[in-house]
């Protein structure tokens, strides 16, 4: 998960010592979790039978640098993709797909959902306090990006039928949904990110951690499509007693190089961590983290060998996933997921960590 690999890498850095003048550094994290359905039917056929929920969402990082007396710089690639929806939109999909029958009534249809890849540089410094007990690390990120995805898609479609009002506000370097409108050259994305960590070594038991990710985090791309306007049914002949309606469709597109400026944002991480160490073979941990409207909560117990190296495992709420790993201050690695048949798995992660002192 996400939070252990943070978690273990912020352990890491508040427990520096300068001595060794340079450190590589190395993090990967991967994570996918899907509500609704299963991640692979998620992605593809959307198949498996219908459960709750109303979000989905992949982060997914990759790192690659050096510190020097606190201040770490290096090389970062990330993708990020996250997708709010309405149970309706699930349920209206779940029966498309699978040809089921329809109610004749109006579902309501909501998609809202943001994508981007990106590459580029950090840097960070560990601000230390409180006679090294306390360190604050800012950390800012620029990127350049070719690739993104910002669309919003809300209104109500009845029944199976061509018929529905529907508002479209869609920005992209590639159009997924309308398959037409893709610019003839991609966007020029340039960005950066703003992250701060605040942790605290209270005392030789307890630490905590405080950890805002894309505190801030903007892009602005040159270049870019656009698809926005709606569909309404207005009135079109009378028969009778009756009105027969047909679907008015206006839409503004990037269509015969119309394509815009456009500024880009994810939203912020929230991460809040407490480490308990309980004798020299023990320790546990709780780690919480709230983003995309969700709170994750999860509990850790971590058992010490051979000096510095630990095994761990623990249990997190709404995802409903066990995380297994092992970790010392130079090394470690976990996975995590709800179901050991991937395929039937809501939640995924693989991460690891590499420092080497020179």
């Amino acid at each position: 998960m996400i939070k252990s690999c943070f978690t273990t890498l912020a352990l890491c850095t508040a427990s520096t010592v300068y001595a060794a003048d340079i450190e590589f550094l190395h993090h990967f994290d991967s994570e996918i979790y899907t509500e609704a359905q299963p991640v692979k039917s998620f992605l593809d056929e959307f198949d498996h039978p219908l459960t709750a929920g109303d979000s989905a969402f992949t982060y997914n990082v990759f790192e690659l640098g050096v510190k020097y007396k606190g201040v770490s710089i290096g090389a970062q690639s990330r993708y990020n993709y996250v997708l709010e929806f309405d149970p309706d939109t699930a349920l209206f999909t779940y029966l498309e797909k699978n040809d089921l029958p329809f109610e004749k009534r109006n579902y309501r249809y909501l998609l809202k959902g943001k994508q981007s890849t990106t590459h580029g540089v950090f840097l960070a410094y560990d601000i230390k306090t409180l006679g090294h007990g306390l360190t604050i690390t800012p950390k800012i990120t620029y990127f350049q990006s070719a690739h993104f995805q910002d669309a919003v898609v809300d209104g109500t479609v009845f029944s199976d039928e061509i018929k529905g009002a529907l508002e479209t506000e869609y920005f992209f370097s590639r159009d997924i949904l309308f398959k037409t409108f893709t610019p003839e050259e991609r966007p020029d994305g340039k960005g950066y990110s703003f992250d701060l960590a605040i942790n605290w070594q209270l005392n030789d038991d307890l630490y905590l951690s405080l950890r805002a990710l894309d505190l801030i985090n903007e892009t602005q791309y040159k270049g870019a499509g656009f698809v926005n306007g709606f569909t309404t049914d207005v009135p079109f002949i009378e028969q009778g007693d009756s009105i027969v309606t047909e679907p008015s469709i206006r839409l503004r597109t990037s269509a015969f190089g119309g394509e815009i400026d456009y500024s880009f944002e994810h939203d912020a991480r929230y991460y809040f961590d407490i480490s308990y160490r309980i004798n020299n073979q023990f320790s546990v941990d709780l780690f919480t983290r709230f983003f995309n409207n969700d709170t994750f909560v999860q509990g850790n117990v971590n058992y010490y060998f051979s000096d510095d190296w630990k095994v761990f495992t623990g249990y997190e709420s709404h995802s409903k996933a066990v995380e297994v790993g092992i970790a010392n201050k130079y090394f470690g690695a976990s996975i995590k997921t709800d179901k050991l048949d991937l395929d039937d798995a809501y939640y995924a992660n693989v991460n690891w960590y590499l420092k080497l002192a020179f």
